[in-house]
Formats: C-alpha cells, structure tokens, sequence
C-alpha cells in the first residue's frame, strides 16, 4: 500500500512560481498525494486534477491556513512548502522513510537552495544567504550538510506526523512571521526535528526592493520571537538591531577622541569579517560588492525594523511584506 501524504501550499494568487510548485508535487515518487492550494478567496486561474484540492478561507494569515488545511486532510502525513518554492521528485518518500524508521523524530526538513534559474540581484542574494551574516544559525539550511537535529525549521520545508501537529497545538494563527519558529518550539517539547540533506526543495530568493521589505518586516517580529521566552536559541535575532545602532553611532563617536580609536578600529574588524566571508563565497569583484551591500542592507534594515518596533513606530506588516507579490 502507498504511504498517503497531503502536501499543503498556502498561496496568495495563481501565477507561475505557483504552477511550477504544483507541477513539481504532482511528480513525487512512490508516494499518494494531495495537495492542498490555500488562498484568499476562490483562484481564478487553476491546474485542474483530482489530487489537488483547492481551499480559500478569506484573508487570514498563512499559519491560520496551513492549520485548516491541516484539519480538511485525513492523511497521516503532512508537508508544508511555500508557494514560490519546488520540491525533487524524492523530496516527500525522503523524509517520510526517516519519519518511519524513528518515532522519536516528530519533524523533518532539509536544505532550500535558491532557483538554479536566478540572475542579478536576486542571484547574489541568493549567495549572500549562503552566509552565517546573513542566514544565522539557520545557514545549514542553504548548504548540503549531514544529517543531524536541529532546533528550529522553515515552514517552506516541513514533513511531519498529522498527529504529531496537531499534538503541538498546530501552529499561531496570531503570528503573520515567525509561525513556524513559534510550532518547532512546541514541536521540541514532545519529540525532535531532523535535518537530512535528501530532503531538499528550491526556494526563490527575492529581488532588492523585496528582500529589503522582508528583512524589515523579520525585524519587527523581534517581540513574538522573544515573548515565547526561548532566548539562547533566539538572541541572535538581536545582533542586527546591536549593529544598527553600532553603526548610527559612528558621526558621535568621532568626537570622543580615545573612544573614537577603538571604535574605528573596531569598525575595521568588522568590515574585514565581512569581506572574508564574501570572498569566501565568491571571487568576482562586481559580486563581491554587490554582496557587500546585501549584508549591510541585511544587518540595517533588520535593526530598523526591531527598532521601529520598540518604538510602536511600524505600519501594516503583511501589507509591507507581500505588497511585492502584486507586481510578480
């Protein structure tokens, strides 16, 4: 008998990234699919077959979708990816052998590289997420790594249990960015996440102007990130809004004399930390710089975001965060 598995794609609207995820799941090996497309409202433009089923709940946030899809499925395993994302074909049969093989392991996940296709600068951000500056402790996720468990996953690649979810509690459907850092959190209280690098998908890397809207809008969330009370695992969420404010400091400290030696020194350092882990990822002087800027922008606009946020100075975070989407 084949192992029944619903693969959920919370989604804003039917364009290409959308078909090629669809197209991409319909062609997983040895394993009986559904997939379940999560919208607004009703799709205009669809893939008409019997293994895809498609929902519209009105507009509400992507965890608050994937939760109800999850209570629509009868399967007993569950996959999330992200509608501008594509699995391989042995993505789902992959990590379900593993979810089998080891009760103990209630998640699994693996890398998400961006499309092979990709050119400019969304190329380059691409590469730059290849980078610890950029991706954290989350950077095994952008490289072929062994097998090992983690702590935290990216809802663009989760396969789990059905039980085991809903088990968890699902996930916040108050939570419009960081849902599904918020379900691992749940996920490591009852069992654990594995990482295996067979269990890959391709995950679009942004444009400028989008990647600079997302990494403000990820600095905002600093306070659900936090509020769960998980701070080891989740202070490096901090280092941007520190080096933000670092860097604001630099026109001041020039006049503060001894001060300003160290600092500047300091901010030395710091840019050739920078480099080298530029260069470690490329030769090409035009990328280089290119890179250069996208972590600079990276650090900045993170910070801001995490600031403006103390200072109940943020506006309409999903609006800033897809209002990209209206322009694919």
């Amino acid at each position: 008998m084949p192992t029944n598995c619903s693969i959920i794609v919370p989604c804003v609207k039917f364009n290409s990234e959308l078909k090629k995820c669809i197209n991409e799941c319909l062609r997983q090996k040895n394993i009986k699919i559904k997939i379940l497309i999560v919208s607004d409202y009703k799709l205009k433009n669809r893939i008409i077959s019997k293994k895809i089923k498609y929902l519209h709940f009105g507009k509400i946030f992507m965890s608050e979708k994937r939760n109800k899809a999850v209570q629509y499925t009868k399967d007993k395993f569950i996959a999330f990816i992200d509608s501008d994302a594509y699995p391989k074909n042995d993505w789902l049969i992959n990590a379900i052998k593993i979810l089998k093989k080891n009760p103990k392991i209630h998640m699994v996940t693996g890398p998400d590289f961006p499309f092979p296709n990709q050119k400019g600068w969304s190329y380059d951000i691409g590469l730059a997420h290849k980078s610890f500056l950029l991706s954290g402790s989350k950077v095994f996720r952008k490289n072929i790594n062994k097998s090992k468990f983690i702590s935290q996953a990216s809802s663009c690649n989760m396969i789990l249990k059905k039980n085991d979810f809903i088990n968890a509690g699902g996930m916040d459907k108050n939570i419009y960015i960081g849902e599904d850092i918020d379900l691992c959190d749940k996920i490591n209280k009852t069992g654990k996440i594995l990482y295996s690098p067979l269990v890959q998908i391709y995950h679009r890397s942004r444009d400028l102007i989008p990647y600079i809207k997302q990494r403000y809008a990820y600095g905002t969330c600093i306070d659900h990130i936090f509020s769960r009370g998980v701070f080891l695992n989740n202070i490096q969420y901090l280092v941007p809004m520190l080096i933000t404010i670092y860097l604001f400091l630099f026109p001041f400290i020039q006049f503060l004399g001894e001060i300003k030696s160290y600092y500047n020194f300091s901010l030395v350092i710091f840019n050739l930390l920078i480099l080298y882990e530029i260069i470690r990822l490329t030769i090409n002087p035009i990328k280089i710089l290119r890179i250069f800027i996208i972590i600079y922008l990276g650090f900045i606009v993170f910070g801001a975001g995490s600031l403006f946020k103390f200072l109940g100075l943020t506006k309409n975070i999903k609006q800033i965060y897809t209002s990209h989407n209206k322009h694919n």
